[in-house]
């Protein structure tokens, strides 16, 4: 059960920062335009706004002299391919890209307002559609065309321009984006405790049950990928059907998944943590000699021994994928658990080797200052 309900709490998690976090928008937002088929796609894209919105043809036959100004459009037609591959190279400079994140961050913002129903005065929720407004960029395209500039002032103010949310779906929009904010939390919280009740229950079965929990960990993760690799296979697949867009359509669904995929990146190499740290602690005569060579470093020095966890906490947390801890919340939850489970294995080495304890942690004058022990 805590396994189902971590997978979901990682769904929710990815659905809530893809869609609502700005930086991750824009961030995905970058890799996309960097990507060679999207690029390529987006290319085309714009090259069919312009045409549809202008007519090309008769634009490059007034520039042509007059007893060949009738070959405009043959000339117009001919231009296509090339075109969409010079916008193509466009799409690549530093300044169309800066752009196309400039879009995506100011429609990001609108869309997140909109969607927490954000009524300040600087946004408008009356008629509750959000748009990408890609008609710089086709006016862009344009210059780059050899367009003058009345013609490209000219162009229709909807051109380029892609509905993100219609209005008739903004109440339900709303309303998902309440449920996917509680759930990222609740059932990461609830994930925690039904694993902390399993391991209540266990007994003295418990470092076998911390040893599974581990397991169920990196199994949630690796059934997550799996998923995450046949959903991006479909949509390449679905996509297929449209000339050039399968590529471009596995790449988008790859980049736009990527902080889901780093979340179960995190699950498996935290589950491999938690599995390791059941074998350390477990009876072999291997797990016994490595506690013994860690006891001068845990027992008789407390100060370093808290350091280097310390260390090694910031340091994991730091190289783990998918940025795994997005809130206070799970941030206080995992910094919790793992201060447990460093002083439950000092403790068990203080149980198993009591001639290494330093005089300070022995009995002085009754009163114990050190660790019990005779804990079981």
């Amino acid at each position: 059960m805590a396994t189902v309900l971590g997978v979901l709490s990682g769904l929710s998690t990815w659905v809530e920062r893809q869609l609502l976090d700005t930086d991750q928008w824009v961030k995905v937002a970058d890799e996309l335009i960097a990507d060679d088929e999207v690029r390529g796609v987006l290319a085309a894209y714009l090259v069919d706004e312009l045409y549809d919105s202008v007519d090309v043809a008769e634009e490059l036959g007034t520039r042509l002299p007059e007893d060949v100004d009738g070959l405009g459009g043959l000339v117009a037609a001919a231009l296509r391919g090339p075109a969409t591959g010079g916008v193509e190279r466009l799409l690549n400079t530093e300044v169309f890209r800066g752009l196309w994140v400039d879009v995506n961050e100011k429609a990001h913002e609108t869309l997140v307002r909109i969607l927490r129903d954000d009524t300040r005065p600087s946004i408008s929720t009356a008629d509750g559609s959000v748009t990408l407004d890609l008609g710089e960029l086709v006016k862009q395209v344009g210059k780059e065309f050899g367009l003058s500039l009345n013609v490209v002032d000219k162009l229709p103010e909807d051109v380029g321009v892609v509905t993100i949310v219609e209005s008739d779906d903004l109440d339900a929009a709303q309303d998902a984006v309440r449920l996917i904010e509680t759930l990222s939390v609740v059932l990461f919280v609830l994930a925690v405790l039904v694993y902390a009740a399993a391991l209540y229950l266990a007994g003295h079965r418990r470092r076998e049950t911390i040893r599974e929990v581990g397991l169920a960990l990196m199994i949630g993760s690796a059934l997550v990928l799996v998923g995450l690799w046949l959903a991006v296979g479909s949509v390449g697949d679905a996509a297929g059907l449209s000339p050039g867009a399968e590529g471009a359509a596995r790449a988008a669904a790859t980049i736009g998944t990527g902080l889901l995929r780093g979340l179960a990146m995190a699950g498996l190499a935290f589950g491999a943590l938690v599995v390791g740290y059941a074998a350390l602690a477990g009876p072999s005569a291997t797990a016994r000699r490595l506690r013994e060579m860690l006891v001068p470093a845990l027992l008789t020095r407390p100060v370093v021994a808290w350091s280097a966890a310390a260390a090694f906490l910031v340091v994991a947390l730091y190289f783990a994928p998918g940025d795994p801890l997005q809130s206070w919340v799970r941030g206080l939850i995992f910094v919790a658990w793992f201060v447990a489970a460093f002083e439950a294995l000092r403790r068990q080495l203080a149980r198993e080797f009591t001639e290494a304890l330093p005089v300070s942690a022995n009995l002085v004058e009754g009163e114990p200052t050190g660790f019990d022990v005779d804990e079981e």
